[in-house]
This record gives structure tokens, sequence and C-alpha cells, in this order.
């Protein structure tokens, strides 16, 4: 243990990346949050524990993963007491997990105040469509069609307002691959000002091709980046 003041302690947490996949994607957040505060006691981890009856790890998590979506990338920051080699967390950390929450990668760094995951501005997925509800050139055409326009206005509604908000600025990528499966690939932004969400995604390629909506068989998360 440091012999530093708490005042002039630094703080430092694990940075790990971990795959949501197979039947636990079907895990909500608030499991997979209780998971790794499970798998972390076993580990016998220097974790920083909130204070009261019922102490619970300090997590922070990049962006929760909506139930049934699968993830192939996911960061979450662990708060420590103190330092401890990266390998050593990554090595304790993987043996306490169950299959399907697989760890990827650990890193221990010093822990700002600000949030270690606020720079992020962009993410990945890929989505396997049913393509017998849905043709690939069907859905190549609704694609161009998609990227070839300048302006592309959907309704957001959140518990306060109505907006009409332009998707097209935020959707970095938007390409139909089939090589085994009928797949559409996605790159969107997170960025507040041009937040694009896959399910508007999906509504406009859905009135595109003339359906009410898309026949989604699995959602991948596959990557966050920052700036």
């Amino acid at each position: 243990m440091s012999n530093q003041p708490a005042s002039e302690k630094q703080h430092i947490y694990a940075r790990i990346e971990y795959e949501k996949v197979g039947r636990l994607r079907f895990l909500g957040h608030l499991d997979v949050a209780a998971a790794l505060d499970r798998a972390l006691r076993r580990a016998g981890l220097p974790v920083a524990y909130s204070k009261g009856f019922h102490p619970r790890a300090k997590l922070t998590f990049a962006r929760p993963l909506p139930v049934g979506i699968a993830g192939l990338h996911e960061l979450c920051g662990i708060d420590l007491e103190e330092h401890i080699d990266s390998a050593a967390v990554g090595k304790r950390l993987c043996k306490q997990l169950p299959r399907g929450l697989n760890l990827l990668s650990a890193q221990v760094l010093p822990r700002q105040k600000r949030s270690p995951f606020a720079d992020l501005n962009q993410v990945d997925y890929t989505i396997d469509i049913d393509p017998d509800e849905v043709g690939a050139n069907e859905l190549a055409k609704a694609v161009h069609d998609f990227l070839d326009r300048d302006s592309i206005n959907i309704r957001r509604e959140t518990k306060s307002r109505l907006r009409i908000v332009d998707i097209r600025p935020g959707t970095h990528k938007l390409a139909v691959a089939s090589s085994q499966e009928l797949q559409l690939q996605m790159s969107l932004s997170l960025a507040q000002d041009d937040l694009v969400k896959p399910a508007e995604i999906f509504q406009v390629l859905a009135r595109l091709i003339g359906r009410s909506s898309l026949p989604v068989k699995l959602m991948t998360r596959v990557k966050l980046y920052g700036a």
C-alpha cells in the first residue's frame, strides 16, 4: 500500500477490454456490472468500493450495451486502491469471468477526474439480416439510396421533446456484405451534435425497401473509438 497522504495519492484504474457474446449477450447492463463485481471480488484485486451497507466496485462503462446486442471490444474502467501490474490484473480476472464475458486486455493507468471514456466519438456495428426476408440486391439498393442523399431527417423523441434530426452527417459508413451472411456494416457518430442510433438507420432503410422494419438476426457492436 502506498505511504502517500490521501490528498497526494495518485488515482489509478484498470482499463479492461472484453467481449460479451453468445447467450450472455442477453444480460442487461446491471447484470454485467454485477458479474464483473463478483469476478473482481473472487480475483482478490485491490478494487475501490463504494461506501454504505452494500459496497460495490467502482466501475465506469464506456457505453452500456442494450439487451440482446453482442459486443466484441467493450470497455470498462475499474477504480483501484493501489497499483498492481497490468498482467496480474488480466491473469487473475480472466480466470473468474463467466464464459461469454471474455477478457481481451487489461491496462493499469492514471485516473483523471473526468470519465476515461469521455472522448469516444464513433462506433462500428455489424448487423446480420435474414436473407429469406430481404434480398442482398434489395438491401444494397436501399443503402445506395441512403448514401446518395445529402440529408436524411428523422423524428427523434425523448422524454422532454420531439425533434427533427438529420442523421446523414453522422453516418460515416454504411455498406452491405454478403459473403456467408447478409450483413450490414455501419460506422456511426457518438458525438452529441451528430449522434446516430442504429435503430434510426434501420427505420430509414426499411422505409426505402418498403417494409415496416428490417429482419435483424444478430446485431454486434464491433468497436468504440475515441478522438
